[in-house]
């Protein structure tokens, strides 16, 4: 195939740096076959194959999601599997509005979104309804009492795993049992179950993209 300058269409005989009819310089970009083509979705955003995300729809449809599941998570203490699933509708939710074919990194980070909104919604909603049983209900005893029960069954349990590190740290034991301890351990539950919920719902998110992803594919072909 002859090839062209670019000013002046002049064909030119062999590659050249420069054209020898009008000089201009003949630079070219020859893409590689790992590289896929600029694609636009209906939504205008600009995507190379599968591994760019719609970040317009992703964070709606985890909005979207993680507004129950954040809830539930708070009301009804957490549970693996409605996180999981909002993973998985998150996914289904995206698929729908970006009309794309979702890959395993795309649900990953995706339903890592779905999991911190629902974690940050639960720990707000856990944190409210405290703050209404303590101060407006006049709860705070029977909180107080759940906590010393709660901490003091687990420094009997540390204690006896390990009774010589508790004879050698008996402040760490005293402050477990100080209420600086018990707003300690609510943190640390806090943050334990924010960590439980971002990691299972990036499970549903991936599982969410083989699945649909796979019957997207399915009724490409078909």
């Amino acid at each position: 195939m002859d090839l062209a300058c670019h000013r002046c269409s002049a064909t030119l005989a062999t590659p050249e740096l420069f054209c020898p009819h009008c000089g201009a310089p003949q630079l070219r970009f020859e893409p590689s076959d790992e590289q896929q083509p600029y694609q636009a979705n209906g939504n205008g955003s600009g995507l190379a194959g599968n591994q760019l995300i719609a970040w317009r729809p992703a964070v709606q449809a985890a909005l979207i999601v993680a507004l129950p599941v954040g809830v539930l998570s708070s009301l009804l203490d957490f549970g693996i599997l409605w996180v999981l699933i909002g993973g998985f509708c998150a996914i289904a939710l995206y698929q729908h509005k970006a009309a794309l074919i979702i890959s395993p990194g795309t649900g990953w980070r995706i339903g890592m979104l779905v999991g911190m909104l629902a974690a940050f919604l639960s720990t707000v909603v856990d944190g409210l309804s405290m703050v209404i049983e303590r101060y407006g209900l006049h709860r705070g005893a029977s909180i107080d009492q759940k906590l010393v029960a709660l901490t003091q069954q687990m420094t009997d349990q540390m204690v006896h795993q390990n009774p010589e590190a508790a004879q050698q740290i008996p402040w760490f034991i005293h402050f477990w049992l100080s209420p600086d301890g018990h707003a300690a351990v609510v943190l640390f539950m806090s943050a334990f179950a924010a960590i439980m919920m971002i990691a299972f719902s990036s499970i549903g998110g991936v599982l969410g993209a083989r699945v649909l992803g796979a019957r997207k594919r399915l009724s490409l072909h078909s």
